[in-house]
């Protein structure tokens, strides 16, 4: 079963036990109630029906009693979690809705419930019926003559019946289908007017009959040919009705009138011999006719044996000897022999009816056929047998269906379109679905005549121009503003096609809403110019990559790089402003990227800038959607100058573990050279180029780094050899810095080469080691001076052995000579102790010096 409807459009909202939890105002008001009341309620309060609580489990129709006393009729219907009440009068406004798009269909529609109520008509019924509103009231109360037969039609879904209606009568064929309106079992009645059909094949027969045809139907004309026309101003046709054969007189012309079908067609001729003649010509024309025409046509007697055929049979496979003397009930499909069965008895007793059936050619195939039976009668009336002519339908059958599933495609698909679809014609809204009153949240009736008020009054002018575009066969496409009912301006982008609708001209509408799109867009250029200017302002440099070129940079990317974006594309590739070393890596990195693979966010890397320069840049980069493809948005930094101070600190941390190690080696050297060796060699180990000289009675080559060239550096260390100052000059692309280093009676000069040049903390740290050096000098010289001192102490201790053993001897002589100074005279003795005297001053003064000489030393190594 279809089901259709939408749940929001209830009266009330129940829970399960029939608790009210949200209502319709307008309906609350109607019963006399407020809001606020009705929601403290329940349906039971609303109600005296004893079976609400089996109805709120299984749904069904209850009965509500408003303040003043008056009954209402509401369909329950349970979506599992909760329970809704629909007000039953108010299914019409629902249905239309639903069927919007087929409501004035040119056939008639009419909806009932299961209690063969009204429910809903569409406009077709009332314009062709003329009857005045029929929703609400019983089937048999406006139709008597269907209380027979409404509930085998209901359940075969199909049939024809014959109606009554302001003492008109009509035939009509109507198709049923069950369909689910909101959880109420409804029946969706398709009816049109056989009339119609018998008129378009009489015209087909008698259009061009030479005789005149009258067909009369519930008293009216409803054909006559042009033969005819004279003769229906002259005849009354209350005499001719009702009669099979007769005759009228027409002024001073008689008339034989002859009932042609049993369904009041009539034949006048004025001559008979004349007409006996032409019947007779007929008859071979009859023939021909039998023998060339495209129906097939089958001559059966009374049990359905074929008896003859025409050729046209071959048409289905056979020829007529394979089908005579064989039943039709053979080739008929399983599925119609009941209906066929019914119609053969009844024309057996005479009633013969048009019919359409599947049968089987000679292939098997099974084919649509539309059949026509003509009795066979005795001259006494009875039926003998048939002439069945089958005119193949196979292809308007399917052509039916597939219109019956385009119109079913075309109904679902305008009524459930999220797109606004509506007709504009003769300057009027004639239709609009579902989507376009929530969009605009007016009605059809309130749009028809002023469907403009929608648009902006100044922009009125091009909307009739682009309607009237459209009805000149032009397709027009557009963007405009719109406004709803509730004044709120919205923006859709419209489509107009030139249509027929209902015959007529017309424009189709059809609109989506791209408000949010619009506001999104919106929101997006200023996200955008907000970006743009935090970009082109941004400290960093930023670019977008996508398909191997760059589609945005900003101006500190150029600052950076110091190419345009138009160059870096002119590239092989974008990348190739990377370092050789780097290339490759980062191209890989960047495809993953894109095609949306892991990879980390955040790398360094040296490029070459448009000047040669090398640079090294930090990136940071992520994988975005730029105008709806992948892409790769990248921020990059200039480290160039952090990255060389990284490498300075290296540098200058190697420096300062060489020169800590340097430091206590040279101060266990104990020549020049050996010092000024050590030092190249560990200011080697640091990354750098050395040249060590030595300077005594000449210059000597301590050490020198391999690359150096010797000569240009023999030539700088005869040059500082003699100076004191430290200095940093250029050589050959590389910086130098001069170290020159003495002690007085020793010098020399330390060479230190670098292709990056010296920092400042290079150059201190350096300028220590040569401080360091100076004090090793410095050293050196002391512990030779002291070795110097120490000897001469040594040899000072010697002489002072050597003096003490001199001033013995003289003490010896004055001691004998004061032992024998009675062999003396006193002035000879005098002379002798004086001479020994003399030679003792003499030793002490040879003394005092040597005491001198040794203080001065003493008072050296104190120093």
């Amino acid at each position: 079963m279809l089901k259709l409807g939408d749940s929001s459009q209830y009266t009330f909202k129940l829970s399960k036990n029939g608790e009210i939890i949200d209502a319709d105002r307008g309906f609350v008001e109607k019963m006399g109630y407020d809001l606020d009341s009705i929601l403290s309620a329940t349906i039971y309060d609303l109600t005296e029906d004893s079976g609400i609580k089996e109805r709120l489990e299984s749904g069904g129709e209850v009965e509500v009693v408003g303040v003043d006393g008056e009954s209402y009729h509401l369909h329950l219907y349970s979506d599992g979690e909760y329970v809704y009440a629909y007000d039953v009068s108010k299914f019409c406004e629902v249905l239309r809705s639903i069927y919007a798009g087929v409501w004035d269909f040119y056939y008639g529609l009419l909806f009932v419930d299961e209690q063969k109520r009204i429910l809903a008509a569409n406009n077709t019924f009332y314009s062709f019926t003329g009857l005045e509103r029929v929703e609400g009231k019983k089937l048999h109360d406006v139709f008597p003559e269907l209380s027979q037969s409404v509930d085998e039609i209901l359940k075969r879904g199909e049939g024809e019946v014959s109606v009554k209606i302001n003492n008109r009568l009509f035939h009509v064929r109507v198709k049923v289908r069950e369909v689910s309106v909101l959880g109420k079992r409804v029946y969706e009645v398709l009816a049109r007017t056989l009339t119609e059909e018998k008129v378009r094949n009489l015209r087909s027969i008698f259009d061009d009959f030479r005789y005149p045809v009258v067909a009369l139907f519930a008293d009216e004309i409803v054909y006559h040919n042009k033969a005819a026309e004279n003769l229906l101003s002259e005849v009354d046709l209350k005499s001719v009705k009702g009669k099979n054969l007769g005759s009228v007189r027409v002024g001073d012309k008689e008339y034989l009138f002859f009932k042609i079908a049993k369904d009041g067609v009539y034949l006048f001729v004025e001559d008979l011999d004349r007409v006996l003649r032409g019947l007779e010509e007929e008859l071979v024309q009859y023939k021909l006719s039998f023998e060339n025409s495209v129906d097939a046509i089958i001559i059966v007697d009374r049990e359905g044996t074929i008896i003859h055929t025409n050729p046209a049979v071959k048409l289905h496979g056979y020829t007529p000897e394979e089908l005579i003397g064989r039943n039709v009930f053979e080739f008929i499909h399983p599925s119609h022999l009941e209906e066929v069965n019914k119609a053969v008895e009844e024309g057996r007793g005479g009633k013969f009816r048009r019919m359409e059936l599947r049968i089987r050619d000679k292939s098997g195939s099974l084919r649509w056929v539309e059949v026509v039976g003509v009795p066979i009668r005795t001259s006494d009336g009875e039926v003998t047998g048939g002439i069945l002519v089958l005119r193949d339908v196979t292809t308007r059958k399917e052509l039916q269906q597939k219109l019956v599933e385009s119109e079913e495609l075309y109904r679902t698909l305008t009524e459930n379109s999220h797109s606004g679809i509506y007709v504009i014609q003769d300057g009027e809204l004639v239709y609009m679905n579902k989507a376009t009153q929530d969009y605009t949240g007016y009605t059809l009736d309130e749009l028809r005549k002023e469907w403009k008020k929608v648009f902006d009054r100044r922009i009125w002018d091009e909307v009739e121009r682009a309607v009237n575009d459209a009805l000149s066969g032009k397709v027009i496409q557009t963007f405009s503003k719109y406004y709803t009912k509730s004044g709120e301006g919205r923006y859709a982008s419209f489509v107009l096609s030139p249509i027929t609708f209902r015959g007529k001209p017309a424009v189709l509408g059809n609109f989506i809403d791209v408000t949010s799109q619009v506001l999104a867009e919106k929101k997006l250029r200023e996200s955008e110019e907000l970006y743009r200017t935090l970009a082109e302002h941004s400290h960093t440099g930023i670019f977008i990559i996508q398909n191997d070129k760059v589609v945005y940079g900003n101006e500190k990317l150029r600052e950076i790089l110091g190419y345009t974006i138009e160059e870096v594309n002119s590239l092989e590739h974008p990348y190739k402003v990377l370092h050789p070393d780097f290339y490759d890596k980062v191209v890989e990195r960047y495809r993953a990227r894109e095609r949306g693979e892991e990879v980390p966010n955040s790398y360094e890397v040296k490029v070459l800038t448009k000047d040669g320069k090398e640079k090294w840049l930090k990136v940071l980069a992520s994988r975005i959607s730029y105008r709806g493809k992948p892409a790769v948005m990248a921020n990059i930094a200039d480290i160039t100058d952090l990255k060389e101070r990284e490498e300075m600190l290296k540098r200058l941390n190697l420096l300062l573990r060489v020169t800590s190690v340097c430091s206590r080696e040279i101060s266990q050297e104990k020549t020049e050279f050996k010092i000024l060796s050590t030092v190249r060699k560990h200011l080697e180990r640091a990354g750098l180029e050395v040249a060590v000289y030595l300077y005594e009675d000449g210059l000597i080559l301590a050490g020198i780094s391999r690359g150096l060239d010797e000569e240009k550096c023999e030539k700088m260390a005869m040059e500082h050899i003699d100076s004191d100052e430290i200095k940093v000059e250029k050589v050959d692309g590389k910086e130098v810095l001069i170290l020159p280093i003495s002690n007085g009676r020793i010098s020399g000069v330390i060479m230190v080469f670098s292709e990056k040049g010296f920092s400042e903390e290079e150059i201190s740290v350096l300028e220590a080691i040569g401080k360091d050096v100076k004090f090793a000098f410095k050293s050196l010289k002391i512990e030779r001076e002291k070795e110097a001192a120490l000897k001469v102490i040594m040899e000072n201790l010697s002489q002072f052995e050597h003096l003490a053993d001199r001033l013995r001897n003289p003490l010896a002589i004055i001691k004998g000579y004061l032992e024998i100074r009675e062999n003396f005279s006193f002035d000879e003795f005098a002379k002798r102790v004086e001479e020994q005297v003399c030679r003792i001053e003499n030793i002490l003064d040879e003394l005092r010096a040597r005491e001198i000489v040794t203080y001065e030393i003493k008072k050296l190594l104190e120093g």
